[in-house]
């Protein structure tokens, strides 16, 4: 499990933990990143809240006091002023020199990444809004996450004419659905979702990007092609046979 540490272009962020909206928080400010103090445990969902929102991260779920054993160097931060002011970092203070043992942890409510979603066997068709597969195959729809926790399960949901809403647990971080024998009810759209429990909460990702599935009939496409072809091959030679026919008579007329 690896550990994030992302900034944003406003000079906050959540350090320590594999997602970039959980962490420590740390702030820029006169050009140094240094965490903020929570002596007095005033900061609470609310000022968390203005934190997770500045990263694009939702709300908060948790926010707690971190103690270290050691003091360093912390940014003091306005707690009133975070929750009255969109920008944080116009509520540090102005001493470069404090030092203090507490840190603040800050959990957010978008911690998950959007999954992944594909799909492998039984296909004869792809196209650019989805893919086309036979009636009667079977088919696996893959659901996958970028590597952050471990464990989790995957949701599978479709808006069918017969809806699924199957889960599977994530090994690796990622589920296979096999689906059999493919129908005419399969026809939709498939999403993936993630879903997580850390930090004593549990999480849900967004919804994948759709997958849309649409079903064909191998015969019934073979016929319609030969078909296709019969009638272009009969179309030509009557054009043809009509061409050379109307150039003769009017050779025969000079």
């Amino acid at each position: 499990m690896s550990l994030c540490l992302c900034s944003d272009p406003g000079g906050v962020r959540l350090v320590g933990q594999p997602s970039r909206c959980a962490g420590t928080l740390e702030i820029q400010h006169q050009g140094k990143w240094k965490p903020v103090e929570d002596e007095y445990k005033f900061w609470d969902l609310k000022s968390g809240s203005a934190v997770c929102q500045h990263l694009d991260c939702g709300s908060a779920v948790s926010v707690n006091r971190t103690d270290y054993s050691t003091y360093r160097r912390v940014w003091m931060v306005s707690v009133p002023c975070v929750k009255l002011k969109s920008g944080l970092r116009d509520c540090v203070g102005l001493d470069d020199s404090y030092k203090h043992s507490s840190g603040v942890d800050v959990v957010c409510s978008d911690l998950l990444p959007q999954p992944n979603i594909s799909l492998s066997d039984g296909v004869f068709g792809v196209y650019q809004q989805g893919f086309r597969v036979l009636v009667g195959s079977d088919f696996t729809i893959t659901c996958s996450v970028q590597p952050q926790y471990p464990g989790g399960s995957f949701q599978l949901i479709s808006d069918t004419k017969k809806p699924l809403n199957l889960t599977l647990p994530a090994v690796n971080h990622s589920a296979h659905f096999l689906l059999s024998a493919m129908g005419y009810a399969h026809r939709g759209n498939y999403t993936c979702v993630y879903h997580v429990d850390v930090y004593n909460h549990s999480f849900s990702s967004s919804q994948s990007p759709a997958l849309f599935l649409t079903v064909g009939d191998l015969v019934r496409n073979l016929i319609i092609r030969v078909v296709l072809v019969h009638f272009i091959l009969i179309t030509g030679t009557m054009f043809l046979y009509l061409y050379c026919r109307v150039s003769s008579q009017l050779y025969s007329t000079h």
